[in-house]
């Protein structure tokens, strides 16, 4: 049986090509380049996939949208926030920063 591909986490993308993903959807892309620090400014916002796979805020809309994760009227690309409300996820505090 083939499982359905959902979206993971939220991740980013150093100018350096480094890929760093969030510990779970309870963290957004701000307070992960927060915690990187210097080395993540000017990063690109993506999502780790169940598969492993890295991708856009536009194709991570199009995965979620049809994995149901989000309603469509999320748009054409995916915010963090996005995830944890359509889960009912709590935003993180600084403590787990």
């Amino acid at each position: 049986m083939v499982k359905k591909l959902e979206v993971k986490v939220p991740a980013i993308k150093e100018k350096s090509g480094k890929i760093v993903k969030a510990p779970s959807k309870a963290w957004s892309h701000d307070e992960l380049i927060a915690k990187e620090g210097k080395k993540a400014k000017g990063s690109k916002h993506e999502f780790e996939l169940t598969n492993g796979e890295v991708v856009s805020r536009k194709k991570a809309a199009k995965v979620a949208e049809k994995a149901g994760e989000v309603p469509k009227s999320v748009g054409k690309k995916l915010h963090s926030h996005d995830l944890r409300k359509a889960a009912r996820i709590k935003k993180i505090t600084k403590k787990d920063l």
